[in-house]
């Protein structure tokens, strides 16, 4: 009777274990991080870096070619390994999540409007696959704020997107992100620059067949470093019209309406977020940080009217809401 207790015991212990190890393999929190820790060609030695930042072509090239194979298979993106060549990479050191240790932060343009970031850990000598963002926009460049409550940086990136091709839509715009419940998510996005030209029937119906519009926003963005971050937003926007049968040219557009606004954004420690301001929902005072006036949108430029606030809870959930039930605080 004891040897059948006994022998229970070990079989449930056993299936316990079995569903523990089922669970760490493939969960996708996990996988990536075990099969780099284990598979050899998922890991960038310390030595491949330093021969990345060598000013020898040769040395350099391969490295790069290697670092992009490597994060690529991390990143299960083997499709678009034939196109290896073609990619642009920026590699940075900071500290961007909550070690007290830099990360190795690898910027990755796949296509002229596809883009990733690959984080990597070191371990010993050689960079541990950690982290990612994905389904960004091509990157130009990437800069870092240090909140101090934090202990490590926000992440500012600068991405491009340029459709001059085929149509016309240029945006140039700054996103920044924060690392937060094992992820990286976005908490300020502003444009720097867009240029879009379209058929003014796509908007209007009733509108004549050769009439064209131009939006044009050119913002001015700075960032001060107080006790916690402010960014200041100068937003510059145009309205053009042509009348053309054809596809018109930059000079055959005139102005037909100008906003000038500045918003002034704030880091928030008790949100983890930019916010424009704090309140709270009338009805219930239910206290939320608003994080975006949709008055100030492109869409309320181009007569969609809209007169709401984009709210954050302390709960992390984002809604919209008229601006008539909101309470601002002062």
């Amino acid at each position: 009777m004891l040897k059948k207790i006994i022998t229970g015991i070990l079989l449930s212990l056993l299936l316990f274990l079995s569903f523990i190890f089922y669970q760490f393999l493939y969960q996708n929190q996990y996988v990536s991080t075990f099969k780099t820790y284990v598979i050899p060609n998922l890991k960038i030695s310390s030595s491949v870096i330093e021969e990345y930042k060598n000013k020898e072509e040769s040395i350099h090239k391969k490295a790069k070619e290697s670092i992009i194979l490597t994060t690529l298979k991390n990143l299960k993106y083997e499709q678009w390994i034939k196109y290896i060549e073609y990619m642009d990479i920026h590699l940075y050191e900071e500290n961007i999540m909550p070690n007290g240790e830099n990360e190795l932060i690898i910027s990755l343009n796949l296509s002229k409007d596809l883009s990733v970031i690959s984080i990597y850990r070191l371990i010993g000598n050689e960079y541990v696959f950690t982290n990612k963002i994905e389904n960004l926009l091509p990157i130009e460049n990437i800069e870092f704020i240090p909140i101090k409550d934090l202990g490590y940086n926000l992440m500012i990136t600068h991405q491009l997107l340029d459709e001059k091709l085929g149509a016309f839509f240029v945006e140039q715009f700054m996103e920044i992100f924060i690392y937060l419940d094992d992820e990286f998510k976005s908490i300020f996005k502003k444009n720097k620059y867009l240029e879009e030209i379209y058929a003014a029937k796509w908007i209007d119906e009733t509108a004549p067949p050769d009439e064209w519009i131009q939006i044009i926003e050119n913002n001015q963005i700075e960032i001060v470093q107080n006790k916690y971050p402010v960014i200041s937003v100068s937003i510059h926007r145009q309205k053009c019209k042509a009348i053309k049968s054809i596809f018109p040219s930059p000079s055959d557009f005139k102005p037909i309406e100008t906003i000038v606004t500045k918003e002034v954004y704030y880091y928030s420690p008790k949100y983890k977020n930019f916010i424009l301001g704090e309140g709270s929902i009338t009805t219930s005072s239910k206290p939320i940080a608003i994080i975006e006036d949709t008055n100030h949108w492109i869409e309320s430029f181009l007569g969609f009217s809209s007169n709401n606030y984009k709210i954050l809870t302390e709960q992390g959930e984002i809604f919209f809401i008229p601006k008539n039930s909101i309470t601002i605080y002062p």
